[in-house]
């Protein structure tokens, strides 16, 4: 496996693919930027320096994994989770190696949205990714997706839709009464304007007067400004990225899980791994009622789903939430329900394994 921007132990690419593989008997090797060579859970982490941002991340970044990763087996699977490695996939396969391409999210589209991409580039560059997508799904072994709406840009008949779903073994059944969890409202992932933050702090400071709460936001600002505008004027207890494990401690503790993206294209057709997680967290999700988010809380009754851009209507849904501890242990419960029968890795995980055997056969 190769990616140039994602941590090392990045949920879906190492806690879910990597090991997944490793358990089944594969030979999983991880090329990434990382402070140095490890081997953990039966996979090896082969380091390359690590280039956090601007145009070395996209440039010097994916030849150094290059040069590591050529330096594999020959008949090895070259397993790429990022678009900015598609270049590097291009010569990896013109060197004859066999490539699998993981399309996690909607890279033309997202792209539109960059805030450290000039405007006036930003179709220009999404364009370009967009044509390399498709000479790559042409071109490539294999093709997986991570949401339904990503499939549009590769062959059907090389493409397969693997889920971003949570891995239920990593979420005990709780163990205490969901009443004597801390009153902790929480929101996991990247903190920026198009993903709510704003709003969100907005409605803590509204729903604060006469209810005892936390509001805690866990996870990097984007752009780092945005800290400052936020930590320092809103009731907000800021924890930075955390590891894995301490997270789901966080999750499991907490009275509700919130995630109010704007109601902007790319938010309305993209999975939210934080949805899943909250819900067999076992808590009530507080959800935009635009898009994908919307359609999960309502199939299991698992939330309250509210307009994104209206601070007062999410502070509601945390007054109802603490308001209502009875009814709201009781969507946590449903919540949960469903991604232990339906919504789970462990599920997902087995098309992982179809994929790898077909491949070396």
């Amino acid at each position: 496996m190769a990616n140039a921007g994602h941590r090392a132990f990045d949920s879906r690419i190492f806690l879910k693919e990597a090991r997944s593989l490793a358990k089944a008997g594969f030979d999983v090797s991880i090329v990434v930027p990382h402070d140095k060579d490890e081997q953990r859970d039966g996979v090896k982490i082969i380091s390359v320096k690590r280039h956090p941002k601007g145009w070395k991340k996209l440039v010097t970044s994916p030849w150094l994994v290059y040069r590591r990763a050529m330096q594999c087996p020959r008949d090895a699977i070259y397993h790429l989770h990022d678009s900015e490695l598609l270049w590097v996939g291009v010569l990896m396969k013109l060197r004859g190696r066999k490539l699998l391409y993981d399309a996690h999210e909607d890279t033309p589209l997202q792209i539109t949205y960059q805030h450290w991409i000039p405007p006036i580039l930003r179709k220009p560059y999404g364009w370009f990714y967009y044509a390399l997508e498709k000479l790559c799904g042409k071109w490539f072994d294999a093709i997986i997706v991570a949401e339904p709406v990503t499939a549009k840009y590769f062959p059907p008949a090389k493409t397969t839709l693997i889920r971003n779903f949570p891995i239920v073994a990593q979420f005990q059944e709780p163990t205490h009464a969901y009443t004597s969890r801390s009153k902790k409202i929480v929101y996991a992932g990247l903190l920026s304007r198009p993903r709510g933050t704003v709003e969100m702090a907005a409605a803590a400071k509204i729903a604060k007067p006469g209810n005892d709460f936390t509001m805690i936001f866990a996870g990097d600002f984007s752009p780092a400004s945005l800290r400052d505008e936020i930590v320092p004027n809103y009731p907000i207890e800021y924890i930075p990225w955390m590891d894995f494990p301490q997270l789901v401690q966080l999750m499991m503790d907490s009275r509700a899980g919130m995630i109010v993206p704007h109601p902007i294209e790319r938010y309305n057709t993209n999975y939210p791994i934080k949805v899943f997680e909250y819900m067999v967290s076992a808590m009530p999700v507080i959800a935009s009622k635009h898009g994908e988010s919307a359609r999960f809380v309502q199939e299991a009754q698992s939330g309250i789903v509210v307009e994104p851009l209206d601070p007062n209507e999410i502070a509601d849904a945390i007054r109802w939430i603490l308001d209502h501890p009875d009814e709201a242990a009781e969507m946590g419960k449903r919540g949960r329900q469903l991604i232990l029968s339906k919504y789970n890795w462990e599920q997902e995980s087995i098309t992982l394994l179809d994929i790898y055997k077909r491949l070396f056969n």
